[in-house]
């Protein structure tokens, strides 16, 4: 039977070479991480690339937004800042890949070595990959067509040439937010194995606390349980501390993500309602390209939400942790001191480091900061639409 899921591994690997986001080597067979000259000068060789083209694109003086060239300059100035807050995004996230180079090979050697402890948790995540691989190609592959619809009779070399930058750029970020959610998909996968653990050890002894102690068979059973509650604290301590510094490695990266998905937001309702007021052609947007717009805001922010979900349930299953250990309260009196010191020793690491996911120390991944983006965006999509019924 083919294993889809680590296919589809290897080949976002592969492709991460291919555009220049990866600049390292590794072996799948032994999970090997190590630099070699021929990742590292093809990887220079890209991230040299990209800047050129943008130079020979600025320099050209060509069209920024062909698809806007029969729209007012609101539409304009919205479309450039988010294409060119994309193209920001493609740049820093080639400069962090190598500034941080040594940190990335290190977490991919703590992910290698996860699985191979645990292989289970491959099996646990293998639609979650398929699924959110195929959305990010979908994805890509309908803003390439997009590309190709605006473009039409128009086509010439200075628009190929930024069509491929912003692409390349595009396909930059989307990979490494990928590599993020997958990775975070992995720690989510182990947190739910390491609950599962935390229940036996829990329910066995709260059944132990119940019964008659036989001093021999009690003691041993009790030290047995303090030593899977021992392994399963420092297990928590891992993943928690891998966590943490996945956020940090991918702090910037992450801020200017989170950006994007704010503008994109804004000017996807701003363009909704420029094109129930003044129509698709007063936008130079043909029927084909207004259906591809439509499915690619789909499957763009069912990509958006996967990536946010991801997060929010390892914060869920982190309280969960903290959930189970809180009946501990309905133990009977009577367990071996070992036993009760492991419980207080883990319920004490996790109140003396909370987990908490946020944007460089600027903006928290909770439901409730989500939903304030959710209103602000709507608050700046009215802005915009009463700017332009004033002024256009």
């Amino acid at each position: 039977m083919v294993d889809w899921a680590g296919l589809v591994l290897k080949c976002s690997y592969y492709y991460g070479h291919v555009i220049g986001l990866t600049n390292f080597e590794f072996d799948w067979a032994t999970g090997r991480v190590y630099t070699s000259q021929r990742s590292t000068v093809y990887a220079m060789c890209m991230g040299v690339i990209y800047p050129v083209l943008l130079v020979c694109r600025w320099v050209g003086r060509a069209r920024i937004n062909l698809m806007f060239e029969k729209a007012n300059m609101l539409h304009e100035y919205v479309m450039v800042l988010v294409g060119g807050l994309r193209i920001v995004a493609g740049l820093s996230t080639l400069i962090g890949r190598w500034q941080k180079r040594r940190r990335v090979m290190g977490l991919t050697r703590s992910v290698f070595r996860l699985f191979r402890e645990r292989p289970e948790v491959l099996l646990m995540c293998r639609r979650g990959i398929l699924v959110k691989v195929f959305i990010g190609v979908v994805t890509d592959s309908l803003h390439v067509l997009f590309s190709v619809d605006t473009m039409g009779s128009h086509m010439d070399t200075g628009l190929l040439i930024g069509q491929f930058l912003m692409y390349s750029l595009t396909s930059i970020v989307n990979l490494a937010v990928a590599q993020h959610s997958l990775t975070m998909l992995f720690l989510r996968a182990r947190y739910q194995l390491l609950n599962r653990e935390l229940r036996q050890v829990i329910d066995e002894s709260s059944g132990l606390s119940h019964r008659p102690p036989r001093r021999g068979v009690f003691i041993c059973r009790c030290c047995c349980l303090a030593d899977r509650l021992d392994a399963i604290a420092s297990q928590q301590g891992k993943l928690q501390a891998m966590v943490v510094q996945i956020g940090q490695v991918f702090a910037i990266q992450g801020l200017l993500v989170y950006s994007g998905y704010y503008l994109s937001t804004v000017a996807v309702g701003y363009l909704t309602y420029s094109i129930f007021k003044n129509g698709p052609e007063a936008l130079g947007i043909t029927p084909m390209g207004l259906v591809l717009i439509a499915v690619w805001c789909c499957f763009y922010y069912t990509d958006a939400m996967l990536n946010l979900f991801v997060m929010l349930n390892i914060l869920e299953e982190h309280k969960a942790t903290a959930r189970l250990l809180e009946e501990r309260t309905l133990f009977a009196s009577g367990l071996d001191v070992r036993l009760e010191q492991a419980f207080e020793s883990l319920q004490l690491q996790l109140i003396r480091n909370p987990l908490e996911l946020n944007i460089m120390q600027i903006f928290p991944v909770t439901r409730g900061s989500t939903t304030a983006m959710f209103g602000s965006v709507l608050t700046h999509c009215i802005f915009l639409i009463q700017y332009d019924m004033e002024h256009f």
